[in-house]
């Protein structure tokens, strides 16, 4: 296959108009030539070996085919290559609680939640980054990666069905993060956590405690608002239907809890931050990109070989024979 195949159609094209004008010129010289004198005569006039001369451009024009088959990049047979990069480790963990849909950011906190981590990811730099989804468990949505389009891709798919166990469990996404993590070098490595910081689930002092002793540093982004508000809950057609209620009937508010996550992200050396306080994460996004990066694992890709230097290789030795064979004619001729 070639690289620039358009280019040696092109160029294709200039050389046969080449050829095509030394023969017509050629001929119409020969004919000429036959007009003034015969054939023996005008051979001894001229000492000029036609036929040397034709090899010779001959010998030009296909170097000049020879040249453009080399410009076009011929490509053949595989060969690997193990292409390394330096990089830091994020998960991203984000909840996909019922609570989440509460609308007193707006849209409403999962969508805002969303909208956050691509805006986030968009500013990071060589980082590897990771997606993981909880509700009253938590669960690996994409595995950690550079392709930012493929976690884009994830994250968009996120709602609060992803999770089949309902409340909320912030102890969960925490040790899942930090066993994945643990054996990643320290300061080379973080997690981040979206949620309102409502749990009811978990042991969330057992989880710091693997937090630390893994060293992960935790970043706590706070959604929602400290006033509250309820949830609303939706039919199959996606319409609205009423606000959730507890078992008693009455409606459940949920509200932010900024003391959970400051506990969390101070605890392991991390930061919290208020999104209703400061919609904007560039803070966090400087915080991230200062991690130390390491070598990560090398990708192996193959490639097609690259084999130009063979035309160009003909096209030379074609060049030299035009160069240096003579066209006069010697005693023998």
């Amino acid at each position: 296959m070639f690289e620039n195949f358009a280019s040696l159609l092109y160029l294709s094209v200039v050389i046969i108009a080449v050829a095509v004008i030394y023969f017509i010129s050629y001929k119409i010289s020969k004919r000429n030539i036959n007009n003034f004198a015969n054939n023996s005569l005008w051979e001894n006039l001229i000492n000029i070996n036609f036929t040397k001369e034709v090899i010779k451009n001959i010998c030009f024009i296909l170097a000049l085919f020879f040249i453009a088959v080399a410009i076009a990049r011929p490509k053949w047979g595989l060969k690997q290559i193990e292409a390394k990069s330096l990089s830091s480790d994020i998960v991203i963990a984000i909840d996909v609680s019922k609570s989440m849909l509460a609308q007193d950011l707006k849209p409403d906190r999962l969508t805002r939640a969303k909208m956050v981590f691509k805006d986030l990811t968009e500013q990071l730099k060589g980082q590897r980054v990771g997606l993981i989804a909880f509700a009253g468990e938590a669960y690996w949505q994409c595995p950690l990666t550079s392709d930012i389009k493929v976690f884009e891709m994830f994250l968009s798919l996120l709602d609060t069905d992803t999770v089949p166990f309902a409340g909320t469990n912030l102890a969960e996404p925490i040790k899942l993060a930090c066993t994945s993590l643990e054996k990643i070098p320290t300061n080379t490595k973080a997690v981040v956590i979206i949620t309102d910081g409502e749990s009811f689930d978990g042991d969330l002092k057992e989880s710091i405690k693997i937090a630390t002793e893994s060293k992960t540093t935790i970043f706590c982004v706070g959604i929602g608002t400290q006033k509250g508000e309820p949830i609303p809950t939706y039919d199959e057609k996606g319409e609205f239907k009423e606000y959730l209620k507890d078992e008693k009937g009455k409606t459940v508010i949920t509200k932010l809890d900024d003391n959970t996550l400051e506990y969390i992200a101070t605890a392991t050396g991390g930061k919290y931050y208020n999104l209703n306080q400061n919609p904007t994460v560039a803070g966090l996004a400087t915080r991230l990109n200062k991690l130390d990066k390491r070598e990560g694992t090398g990708n192996i890709f193959n490639n097609l070989e690259d084999r130009f230097y063979y035309p160009l290789s003909a096209a030379v030795v074609l060049l030299i024979i035009f160069l240096f064979l003579p066209v006069s004619k010697n005693k023998n001729d």
